[in-house]
């Protein structure tokens, strides 16, 4: 038995002896002390509730709790207002100003016991159900069997109405209190269902004593129904109390484990509150830091340790994820400065753990792997800087060559032979053809580069700027194309024209079908967005899927199709500048479908 169990049964006790304190004390002193503990316990019962609620309970228990813990309340208005009705002058035994709350305390108890139940995952066998409905509907056999037979009680009667309306109401009580305990039987909140059940049975019996006392006009005020009914709000109490208990046995049960595991998991790991203030960290994540655990626990928010630079932007999409309750982790690779100010270069995952709104941030060290990033950026940036220098020194020469060809072409033509003409017939279109693979080239050194203006874009607007550029083309070929409602996205606008140019351009120019079709559409996502360009012409063969991203790769002969092979490779370059992937899908013979994501919010390198 836990220690938390051991003080509800002490306090159980306490309130058990409290109740049963007026059948020993002199009578001058009952009435007044009963009245007492009367407005005390739901008083009681419903401060002990409301703290248990807002320190105890998880979330999928809150609506059960809350309901229950305005119950009390009611009760204890009611209870108020019959002292002050009955305080002086003759007894009454019922009266709209105070029964009135108590109803209402009761069918809050009889909703919440139904919103659980119907909430439970999983459901009694119907022969339970049965069982208990009917043994249930056979105590209100009995009930009224005794009342309108053995008592010969009238129905028309308004005491006997009004004492029979409570009667349904605990039945109703009653039944679902017993199918809310026998799914809860092995359990960890048995116990608060055993005294839910307590509480009603205390209830009825209550109620049948005090009914028919007032009938029978037998009733004296603070007599055994009201002993019963101080028994029933004692157990209000204890179901709030060993709430708590149960919680706690579990976390004890499995706490020593759990932190073993989480202390020796390997990475540097902590847990941090909707405030970001750390509740826990492990042994690695001290040694990471160099912060030591007093200096950690409850003291330190962990944004604190990372970079400014990157402090916002991370904490408006832990948000984010937090608003749409994302089960989707968050990874970002990030900066973090120990206690000695030395700079960390880490790969940090977020995550919420459900329905609560703790944060588990496991950090892993990247510096070293990140000095070789740098290394290997500098290499490619010194390599695009190559490419870019050359392929524009290229054009020039190339220029000048082609000019030189064209010229002969058109001075010399009817002075050379056929198979002179042919030469330079070849000559011109492999000029052409290596002046776009130069063009190309710098176009695809150009991506990446630094300075690029990334703003928020409506992509609507912009397909319309390249169906107007493709108007020509479009007319031609008896193109029709199908774009709904784009969002307004974050990108760069001159690539991302060219993504889409170059996607609608491939879709017109594969296609040989009496109508080609496009269909542009987008997919929202937490925190990206996914499009869609999907048309009818020749399709790809599925071993050629991951070759046409490639640079200078072709899959039909270039008399065929044309082109240089490099448009795809520059729109893939393109997605991954805005942290994104393409692929595409199809079959050949039945069309292609192109998807691309690129990540919202995306404002480039940090």
């Amino acid at each position: 038995m836990s220690t938390k169990d051991k003080k509800s049964i002490g306090v159980m006790i306490i309130l058990f002896l409290l109740i049963l304190l007026p059948l020993i004390i002199p009578s001058e002193y009952v009435k007044i002390y009963e009245d007492a503990l009367t407005l005390f316990l739901p008083t009681f019962a419903f401060a002990v509730g409301f703290i248990v609620l807002n320190a105890y309970i998880k979330k999928e228990m809150k609506v059960l709790f809350s309901l229950l813990t305005l119950a009390p309340l009611m009760w204890a208005i009611a209870e108020f207002m019959r002292w002050i009705i009955n305080k002086e002058g003759e007894f009454i035994a019922y009266s709209l100003s105070f029964d009135l709350f108590y109803t209402i305390g009761f069918m809050f108890v009889l909703s919440a016991l139904i919103y659980h139940y119907y909430k439970q995952p999983e459901k009694q066998l119907i022969k339970h159900t049965i069982i208990t409905i009917t043994l249930v509907g056979a105590f209100a056999g009995v009930l009224a069997y005794y009342l309108f037979v053995f008592k010969s009680f009238s129905f028309n009667d308004s005491t006997v109405q009004i004492t029979l309306a409570y009667f349904a109401i605990d039945i109703f009580i009653l039944l679902f209190s017993l199918l809310n305990l026998e799914l809860n039987i092995k359990k960890s909140t048995f116990s608060f269902w055993v005294w839910i059940v307590a509480f009603i049975l205390f209830t009825i019996v209550g109620d049948l004593i005090y009914g028919i006392g007032v009938l029978d006009l037998t009733y004296a005020p603070n007599g055994i129904s009201d002993i019963l009914f101080n028994f029933s709000y004692g157990c209000i109490v204890m179901a709030f109390l060993f709430s708590t208990g149960a919680k706690s046995a579990k976390i004890k049960d499995v706490e020593e484990r759990y932190l073993t595991i989480f202390n020796y998991s390997g990475a540097a790991t902590v847990m941090a509150d909707e405030h970001n203030t750390i509740l826990l960290a492990n042994n690695q994540f001290m040694a990471l830091t160099n912060y030591p655990k007093e200096e950690i626990i409850g003291i330190m928010h962990w944004p604190d340790i990372v970079d400014a630079k990157e402090r916002k932007s991370i904490l408006l999409m832990l948000n984010r994820m937090k608003n749409v309750e994302s089960t989707k982790p968050l990874t970002k690779d990030i900066k973090l400065y120990t206690k000695k100010g030395n700079a960390l270069y880490c790969n940090i995952i977020f995550s919420f753990i459900p329905h609560t709104d703790i944060k588990v941030i496991t950090v892993v060290d990247i510096t070293e792997r990140k000095k070789l990033e740098v290394e290997l950026k500098k290499i490619n940036e010194d390599l695009q800087n190559f490419t870019f220098t050359v392929s524009h020194d290229l054009k020039e020469p190339l220029r000048n060559i082609s000019s030189l060809a064209t010229y002969l072409k058109r001075d010399y033509e009817d002075k050379i032979d056929e198979m002179g003409v042919e030469f330079l017939n070849t000559l011109v279109y492999s000029v052409s053809t290596m002046s776009k693979l130069v063009e190309d080239l710098l176009t695809l050194s150009r991506i990446g580069r630094k300075n690029a203006n990334f703003s928020f874009v409506e992509l609507n607007e912009l397909i319309e700027e390249i169906l107007h550029d493709l108007s020509k083309t479009i007319e031609e070929k008896n193109v029709v194309i199908n774009y709904e409602k784009l969002p307004k996205a974050m990108v760069q606008k001159t690539w991302m024209k060219q993504v889409f140019q170059n996607l609608i351009t491939n879709a017109m120019k594969f296609n040989d079908s009496k109508q080609p079709t496009i269909d542009i559409t987008c997919k929202d996502f937490d925190f990206y967005y996914e499009f869609i360009v999907k048309d009818n012409g020749i399709g790809i063969q599925d071993n050629y899927k991951e070759r046409i991203f490639k640079l200078f790769e072709q899959l039909h002969p270039r008399e065929s199709y044309g082109g240089t092979g490099a448009g795809l490779a520059i729109v893939k370059k393109i997605i991954k500048e805005h942290k994104g992937d393409i692929w595409v899908e199809g079959k050949e013979g039945e069309g292609s479908t192109f998807h691309f994501t690129i990540e919202k919010f995306f404002i480039g390198e940090l």
